[in-house]
């Protein structure tokens, strides 16, 4: 790259340093010494400016870091903790202008523009934790404790990411295995411990800390790592957990742990009304089959990742006809094409699940994961059986990672690499994928060109959603069903316990 171009996209102009400025108004408006309405201005002004392109990099980077701030504060400012969550469009673009400042970080890493380098990354922390904090407030934990650890590697001395990270374990160590529960009290107590000295720290990490450090909980010491056996199937589990796609909510948390092995997660409990005696199995039924093809999705991807660059013996003696456009046909890419499809199908499975136990009411061979949410077709109103659940921030989730693969309305902002997800998913099922070693994405209506690289980069991406997706429908439930026990027992009602076996492995054949 030519200096002259580096200079031009690192340069800090005038727009830069007026741009912080008016960035400490944001600051302002969150520690409440200013109204969210004195916001409005740096919003509007923010976007008229990326919209007319003259922003060099750096401005870009920081406009958008900004941007995601504003609407931030006004969320915290404006909106109760749920009315936030479902379809607010000012929560889609905080999301969208932090995830955009990412990818302007990452571009400047890559394109080595030195001289950003320490502001770029300074803007890469806060907005992973800033990214962290409102994936956690809408039932996506996975992916905010994913955020928080990228921040923890980046500066893993700093109490910023620490105080995230101890507020959403806090929030959420019932989500847990009981196995595992005490020891992410034990992380919590550390966490937040390590922040009390700061003076930047408020009252309430204080108060949460004083709230758990009586309870009991055992030394982290005692969480022992595993040895995988240097096998076939030691190698699987090891990338399984090392790439966290284990359904083991605690694999997030320590994916090297000997109790982070299993895919466990499951429903606490179905209260069955005695006019439905049968609807619980339903449930457990759909969800039996929402793991079995994950996992199974989960081993073909790994099996591509692995064993392609050879032949396989299905592949000999098949005459393709060579166009010199360099594209690869394999089985093994047909067996990671398999997964993607798979994947894809388990997000109508779960909207399946959710229309037959919230009694959504739409009629069988018309739901989608696309489809279940509004009231119409071309309405973005989410229906009543949806939205009246406002505390299960975990239905609000699935209904982001719906947003961000199919787009919203017109106000919504997809992020490039899940609108992506359908792209690929579209040219897979009803037209021709063409994957090739090297190159940049092309579509010309018929054909779709990606890159290897590219390809698999979407096909990690699908699964960690598919596994988020997972985890909000099963936290969903397990929130909904333990409000009913509660209101019923408060009522003075009486819950037969439930006892439900697991199939044992020598019976999955």
């Amino acid at each position: 790259m030519e200096l002259k171009e580096q200079l031009k996209e690192s340069e800090v102009t005038k727009t830069s340093v007026e741009l912080q400025k008016q960035g400490s108004v944001v600051d302002e408006v969150l520690a409440g010494t200013k109204e969210a309405d004195c916001l409005n201005p740096l919003v509007s002004n923010l976007n008229k400016m990326l919209e007319e392109e003259y922003l060099n990099l750096f401005d870009r980077m920081l406009a958008n870091y900004l941007l995601g701030h504003a609407y931030n504060a006004i969320v915290v400012k404006t909106c109760s903790p749920e009315d936030a969550q479902y379809n607010n469009p000012l929560v889609w673009k905080e999301v969208y202008c932090y995830r955009m400042a990412l990818r302007y970080v990452d571009y400047i890493l890559c394109k080595e523009y030195v001289v950003l380098y320490n502001s770029a990354l300074h803007y890469k922390y806060d907005a992973l934790i800033q990214l962290g904090n409102t994936y956690s407030h809408m039932g996506r934990f996975q992916d905010g404790i994913e955020c928080y650890k990228a921040a923890a590697l980046m500066m893993p001395h700093d109490n910023k990411w620490c105080l995230a990270f101890g507020y959403t374990l806090f929030n959420t160590h019932s989500y847990y295995d009981r196995n595992v529960e005490g020891f992410v009290v034990s992380l919590t107590k550390d966490l937040l411990k390590s922040c009390l000295k700061d003076k930047m720290t408020g009252p309430s990490a204080n108060a949460v800390y004083n709230t758990i450090k009586e309870w009991k909980s055992p030394s982290l010491d005692k969480d022992k790592l595993i040895e995988y056996e240097s096998s076939e199937e030691g190698e699987y589990n090891r990338w399984v957990n090392k790439n966290i796609l284990r359904l083991n909510a605690y694999n997030d948390i320590n994916s090297m742990s000997a109790l982070s092995q299993e895919d466990s997660l499951y429903f606490d409990g179905i209260y069955t009304p005695k006019e439905e005696p049968e609807s619980w199995k339903r449930l457990f039924k759909m969800l039996n089959e929402i793991k079995q093809e994950y996992v199974s999705a989960r081993y073909m991807l790994y099996y591509y990742f692995t064993h392609s660059g050879g032949t396989h013996i299905s592949d000999k003696n098949v005459r393709l006809a060579d166009i010199y456009d360099q594209s690869n046909y394999s089985f093994h890419l047909e067996l990671a094409k398999s997964s993607f499809r798979s994947l894809y199908s388990i997000l109508d499975k779960i909207a399946f699940a959710l229309n037959d136990y919230l009694c959504l009411g739409v009629k069988p061979e018309r739901v989608f994961f696309n489809k279940i949410w509004f009231e119409g077709d071309k309405s973005f109103k989410v229906k009543r059986g949806i939205s009246k659940y406002k505390s299960v921030y975990g239905l609000a989730g699935l209904l982001f990672i719906r947003n961000d693969i199919f787009g919203g309305d017109k106000d919504y902002l997809q992020a490039e690499e899940t609108k992506l997800l359908n792209k690929v998913r579209n040219a897979m099922e009803h037209r021709a994928i063409i994957i090739v070693d090297d190159g940049v994405i092309d579509d010309d209506g018929a054909v779709l060109v990606i890159s290897r690289s590219d390809f698999e980069d979407v096909s990690i991406n699908l699964i960690k959603t598919v596994r988020q997706a997972i985890f909000c429908f099963v936290n969903s439930v397990n929130v909904i069903e333990h409000d009913k026990k509660t209101s019923i027992k408060e009522k003075g009602g009486l819950i037969m316990p439930q006892e439900v076996g697991c199939v044992r492995d020598e019976e999955k054949v």
